[in-house]
């Protein structure tokens, strides 16, 4: 039984195809779960981007998501649908994402690092950056913000958590000690990590997270669900059977769904 609890919609200005769309892919997929996961409203922007909802957007995707449940949910269908979102960590707004944990009737919160400061660090028009810093001290400066945000308490999942390798920047050296304090964080916080499967299309060609920081995690015991990314509906579940035999591989045998926010574990 697999779950694809990462998917966006139009609304955010960079993906395609309505929430119903991502539904039917999954479907057809045969996926247990499918949870829609749109921006948080307060994401970080420049004044001529658009990369998120604005909250009267956000309030169309939950009636989007809500009709969609209302058609699925139910004891017969293969397919439940959740209600997610990404919410961008963003210290100097954190009273906007307490404020939208009581708005709606989330199924799920991810937490996720877009921006270190104003910089977009996956913003492709930003790309530039890694060149001009340091990337021993910009890897340090994302895992030191990724575990503060886990110790907020606010998220239930972590989103493409080592993102920073998105565009195949790696400093030298050995990154596993980072990785052993990331997920010796993740363990105390009690959060659930996503295999955000998407990193495969992009120049760092593998999964977020890396295969070391996985194994830490493994170790670590910190648990594991899963997400595509998927922005077009042809992107859901992709590379899903890769990531089960990647967990199966390290001994994990169940990831996380959740419900209302409370969590099971499913075997896989």
């Amino acid at each position: 039984m697999l779950v694809d609890y990462h998917t966006h919609t139009p609304l955010c200005a960079h993906a395609l195809g309505e929430p119903a769309e991502y539904v039917q892919r999954a479907a057809a997929l045969g996926l247990a779960e499918i949870g829609i996961s749109e921006h948080s409203p307060w994401m970080i922007q420049a004044p001529d981007e658009k990369l998120a909802p604005t909250d009267e957007e956000f309030a169309q995707v939950v009636d989007a998501v809500q009709a969609l449940q209302r058609r699925h949910n139910h004891a017969a269908s293969p397919l439940h649908v959740r209600l997610g979102i990404e919410m961008d960590f963003v210290p100097s707004r954190l009273h906007r994402a307490r404020d939208y944990l009581a708005k709606y009737p989330w199924d799920y919160v991810i937490g996720s690092i877009h921006h270190l400061e104003k910089w977009g660090i996956d913003n492709p028009t930003y790309r530039a950056e890694y060149e001009r810093r340091d990337l021993w001290q910009i890897y340090e400066e994302y895992f030191a913000a990724v575990r503060q945000m886990a110790e907020t308490g606010l998220f239930d999942t972590i989103g493409h958590v080592d993102v920073i390798k998105k565009f195949g920047y790696r400093p030298a050296g050995d990154l596993r000690p980072l990785y052993d304090q990331l997920a010796r964080t993740f363990e105390e916080t009690g959060v659930v990590v996503e295999i955000n499967t998407s990193g495969r299309d992009k120049d760092a060609r593998e999964f977020y997270p890396a295969p070391p920081l996985l194994d830490a995690l493994a170790r670590a015991g910190v648990p594991i669900t899963l997400g595509s990314d998927a922005h077009r509906p042809r992107e859901v579940g992709r590379y899903f059977a890769e990531a089960r035999a990647l967990l199966l591989s390290l001994g994990i045998d169940k990831i996380v769904a959740f419900e209302a926010r409370q969590r099971r574990f499913i075997p896989l």
